[in-house]
């Protein structure tokens, strides 16, 4: 199901301003999110600090980002286009592709155990992502003999670094290039992904966000050490930057042969393991729904980062949320996304409402942020209506106030949480050049602010 011009315009004026609150509620120090629509971005946005001591702001188009976990789906596209030149296949024993593993784990483990998180394998061994220093090959493969299982394959899911860092080496011993070089070869030059790399070079740590840990709220969040990811580098050691990150998205769409078939591409994204609860899990994909819409994607956590991306097949969309903050936000932001393009779709017709005092142009002048004493609320426009949105609400658009002209500037709330002020009048003030300053709901007035 595609969406129209107007409705992903209307898309993006929503959602930038609730990813910017989000943010500034969850106190990220800096935040990159964007939102591409079949083969264009529709909207990029930045905002606050990259570096938070230097007092250098995110600029979405350049600013790098650790997205960690996100790799493990470059990971598995580098597995597929290796399974579509003949060069493995899924079924693989891995002992056969790699000898040093024998007594390791069971013969009977598989590329596809490995790439689904069914191998039954160590989720990080000593090396958590928490450590200033990653493993070294030799240091890795170590720790490996020492114990890799703890259980059967195909038994459970349980997600493993572990498993991916060993798919980063099976992609080494079938391409004859190294992970670092497999990924730029395969997957960034020929997107023109110009601002990704598969760890930190000194180029990506010239442009990289500073991370911040968590920090009480009474604390400053304190920053973390810039370290090289190094023999897990296939699990989550990717630095990249939005834009690119909508343009690997894109070729995972339906249609796009950029770096795989349909075929393949369908059977990343289609649940392997189902767990007990969403998101299922792929092949290097973790697949979702948001308010029906089917989105496929994954998350990512480094020491000072979590970032997520997700797009939708069968919609032809793709977003990413980066955040330099050990925040929950990035998932969320990206949730938001989601919702609100759902939303938006589904309250269209009932938003076609027209009158005599207003046309969809005349209603622009009434969008923004309105707040009193922290309150925030959003006037958005969908349509050819104005809805009076809780600027902090996860789900924005699950109960919004529509508002129906009864004049220029006097408006009757039609629906909306019958908790609230259905029913009642909604009045705009103006300044003298005709500015809209405020508005009134329910007995108070809400001052507009910059935003």
């Amino acid at each position: 199901m595609t969406f129209t011009t107007r409705q992903i315009a209307d898309v993006s004026d929503l959602i930038d301003p609730l990813i910017r609150l989000g943010s500034i509620y969850a106190r990220v120090p800096g935040i990159a999110f964007g939102l591409s629509y079949e083969s264009t971005n529709v909207l990029l946005g930045g905002y606050g600090l990259a570096d938070v001591e230097r007092d250098v702001p995110v600029e979405v188009e350049t600013t790098r980002f650790r997205c960690a976990s996100i790799t493990k789906s470059f990971t598995a596209t580098l597995i597929m286009r290796l399974v579509e030149r003949r060069k493995l296949r899924l079924d693989d024993a891995v002992s056969s592709i790699l000898p040093w593993v024998r007594g390791s784990i069971g013969g009977d483990v598989t590329v596809r155990h490995l790439l689904s998180h069914s191998a039954g394998m160590i989720r990080d061994g000593s090396n958590a992502w928490d450590d200033r220093t990653m493993p070294d090959r030799t240091k890795f493969r170590t720790e490996m003999r020492q114990g890799a299982t703890f259980a059967e394959p195909a038994e459970r899911f349980r997600y493993s670094n572990t498993a991916y860092s060993l798919l980063g080496e099976i992609i080494e011993s079938a391409s004859g290039h190294s992970f670092e070089a497999a990924l730029m070869r395969e997957i960034a030059r020929p997107l023109q992904m110009q601002s990704t790399s598969a760890d930190l070079t000194p180029a990506a740590r010239r442009q990289l966000a500073t991370g911040y840990y968590a920090a009480r709220p009474t604390e400053q969040r304190s920053p973390a050490a810039h370290v090289q990811a190094r023999a897990v580098a296939p699990a989550g050691g990717l630095v990249s930057t939005v834009p690119d990150l909508l343009a690997y998205q894109r070729a995972h769409l339906p249609g796009d042969t950029s770096l795989l078939s349909d075929l393949s591409k369908r059977e990343m994204q289609r649940t392997q393991f189902q767990r007990g609860e969403e998101p299922h899990y792929g092949l290097g994909w973790m697949n979702w729904t948001v308010d029906g819409i089917k989105v496929v994607g994954h998350s990512g956590g480094f020491p000072g980062f979590i970032t997520k991306i997700g797009f939708a097949p069968s919609e032809g969309v793709a977003a990413a949320v980066l955040t330099n903050a050990n925040s929950p936000y990035a998932g969320a932001g990206l949730q938001t996304i989601y919702h609100v393009l759902s939303q938006v779709r589904a309250r269209w017709s009932e938003a076609e409402a027209s009158s005599k005092w207003h046309t969809r142009g005349s209603l622009r002048p009434f969008v923004g942020l309105y707040r009193e004493r922290g309150y925030d609320v959003l006037v958005a426009r969908i349509n050819g209506s104005l809805y009076v949105i809780d600027g902090e609400s996860p789900v924005p658009l699950a109960q919004p106030d529509r508002l129906v002209p009864r004049g220029p500037r006097r408006f009757l709330i039609a629906d909306g949480n019958d908790f609230g002020n259905v029913g009642e009048e909604v009045v705009f003030d103006v300044d003298r050049s005709g500015r809209v300053t405020s508005l009134a709901i329910g007995g108070v007035v809400l001052e507009r602010v910059a935003f």
